[in-house]
């Protein structure tokens, strides 16, 4: 789980859907996801698609999006590119990542934004997981703001996994959105 995502559902429950088909080095895929964040988007859609590669013991995987957000105020764009590049390694029970994501245009501003975000992870148990993530967004124009985030993942059966997380930020002036709360996530996958 990252540390930015936690302020688009306004607290209210979310759902999320994402499609991908992997080869051995490449994907692309669809996301959809519920919001009720600051700007009054409704819906989120995304078209992706990316590559994998190995580098030594690291893992490198960079993606493209394109973003349609519903819902918004007229007059806001409603559209934007995101780009994304994760490292990750793992060694015995630890895992790491440090993700940087980078849009030209935010949706609804006409701003350039930045985040970015180091990840650790340590596998207490062959079904869970302790994490936490720190990130710093910065946005021209302002709003920058830190965030972070601490829980644990503990699958349940092969396809279904719980998520539990306390997330907060450096920016609770920025809005209930940005103000701390837990997290709990159900994870399907098929």
């Amino acid at each position: 789980m990252n540390a930015k995502g936690v302020g688009l559902t306004d607290r209210d429950p979310g759902v999320l859907l994402r499609v991908e088909r992997r080869g051995a080095s490449a994907y692309v895929g669809g996301l959809m996801m519920t919001e009720n964040g600051w700007d009054d988007r409704e819906i989120e859609a995304e078209i992706l698609a990316g590559i994998t590669r190995s580098a030594g013991a690291y893992g490198i995987d960079a993606s493209a999006y394109y973003k349609y957000s519903t819902g918004m105020s007229a007059g806001r764009d409603r559209d934007m590119f995101a780009y994304r590049l994760d490292l990750t390694r793992r060694e015995g029970r630890a895992s790491g990542r440090l993700r940087l994501d980078y849009t030209p245009d935010v949706q609804g501003r006409p701003d350039a934004a930045l985040w970015v975000e180091g990840q650790g992870g340590w596998r207490v148990s062959p079904r869970a997981t302790v994490s936490s993530a720190f990130g710093r967004r910065t946005l021209a124009g302002g709003r920058d703001f830190n965030s972070w985030n601490l829980g644990v993942n503990w699958r349940l059966a092969s396809t279904m996994t719980v998520d539990l997380r306390w997330y907060d930020t450096d920016a609770s002036g920025l809005g209930r959105n940005h103000q701390a709360r837990p997290v709990a996530a159900l994870i399907a996958s098929f």
